[in-house]
């Protein structure tokens, strides 16, 4: 059935109101988009059913099919819907996709959350007015706010936003800071958003170009507290999510959440190694030039050597370009790295790196011929595999350069 007969007609939306709410339905999502949803008496696909459920304000039923079903099906929707009907009888729906398109959305979603936040402004100013000032309500009250004698931290879900407030500038100071941060990332959060850091720390990375911003600042100082790195590998896990980004950074040098956190462990000890590639596999990297930056940082503080290659070169597989530098060169032309090389030609790469997961390792493998590319030509400036003759491949040391284009070749040829 369509969603017309159940707008136009009252019983039998109260019939299949009362179906939905008795869980009197089953889901069927395999072989069409969109999924299927089966009643006692009704069938309807999601779009549909989400329809209906705009069209009276389900606010309950809709929060269960976000959940069972995607957000996605849910955005596309709703955002029909509320181009639509943008009256006062809609506030609470216009409420609810404000809400949660902030919690669930892209990053790029930011500007029509601030379209559906001045619409509602338009028609209930106090509705505006206390999302602004205390955010959806739905944050537990111990997670929205924390005040003890050394720190003072508020969230707000709605502009997305947390700040931190340090009082006095110890090392349980930022633990606190820290413990409040991860509890209130257990919560639905959303995934992008800014980080307001009130201390004295200007401490930043020793990283070229990386962008300097309030949580810049923030990590760096919680860095230098060894006894919290295991605080920030929490925080990291918790919060890596693919297309998405701090808000306190500039777009054209977007970083995803956990960013400086990670890119400090990394260069405080090369036993986060997993960390580091757990962070590319998720990270969108064609969209955030930190990645690369980092990249270069890595080698200029770990160097290149078998055991750090494999961070290396999975940073290099992931980013989408990170350019020759002669250091690189100097770097990598030695035999212990040449033998490294030619086994990452060779072999699988889960071989080289322990650490990385099975479907890590499938990704890896299954481009293995344009991550060598990569590699050859972040670390020679090697443009085409197949040019051996070219002054750039010649200079890689005798005799691997040879055994390399025995190899190349067959890897060209697959």
């Amino acid at each position: 059935m369509k969603a017309d007969q159940f707008i136009e007609n009252e019983a039998l939306w109260e019939q299949l109101e009362q179906e939905l709410f008795e869980k009197q339905y089953t889901i069927d999502k395999e072989g069409h988009y969109p999924a299927s949803i089966r009643t006692t008496s009704f069938v309807l696909d999601a779009f549909d059913l989400t329809e209906v459920l705009c069209h009276y304000q389900q606010l309950a039923l809709l929060e269960v099919f976000r959940q069972e079903l995607d957000f996605e099906t849910q955005r596309y929707c709703l955002s029909r819907f509320t181009q639509k009907q943008k009256s006062l009888a809609y506030l609470p729906l216009l409420r609810y996709y404000a809400i949660n398109l902030r919690k669930y959305g892209a990053n790029f979603e930011s500007l029509t959350v601030e379209e559906l936040l001045r619409t509602i402004k338009e028609l209930d100013a106090e509705t505006y007015n206390n999302l602004l000032k205390i955010g959806s309500g739905d944050l537990p009250i111990n997670k929205q706010r924390a005040e003890t004698d050394l720190i003072y931290c508020y969230a707000n879900d709605v502009l997305a936003t947390i700040l931190i407030h340090i009082k006095v500038e110890t090392e349980e100071a930022y633990r606190e800071a820290m413990h409040y941060l991860n509890a209130l990332l257990e919560e639905d959060f959303p995934k992008s958003y800014s980080i307001f850091y009130e201390g004295e720390s200007d401490l930043v990375l020793q990283i070229g170009r990386l962008p300097v911003t309030p949580s810049h600042h923030f990590f760096a100082k919680v860095l230098s507290y060894p006894s919290l790195h295991a605080a920030l590998v929490e925080y990291s896990y918790k919060v890596m999510a693919e297309y998405h980004f701090y808000g306190d950074v500039a777009d054209e040098e977007a970083a995803m959440p956990s960013t400086f956190a990670v890119f400090g462990l990394g260069l405080y000890d090369k036993s986060y190694s997993k960390l580091i590639i757990d962070y590319m596999e998720i990270c969108d990297a064609d969209h955030s030039p930190p990645t690369e930056y980092f990249a270069k940082a890595y080698v200029e503080r770990w160097g290149l050597t078998p055991e750090t290659l494999p961070v290396f070169a999975y940073i290099v597989a992931t980013v989408p370009t990170v350019p020759y530098e002669p250091f690189f060169e100097q770097a990598m032309n030695t035999d212990e790295n040449l033998q490294w090389l030619e086994k990452y030609m060779t072999t699988p790469f889960i071989e080289l790196c322990p650490v990385i997961s099975p479907e890590q390792n499938e990704r890896m493998e299954e481009y293995k011929d344009l991550d060598v590319a990569s590699l050859l030509f972040t670390c020679f400036a090697i443009v085409h595999l197949n040019d051996f003759t070219n002054p750039k491949f010649m200079r890689i040391l005798s005799p691997y350069r040879e055994r390399f284009e025995e190899i190349l070749k067959e890897l060209i040829s697959l």
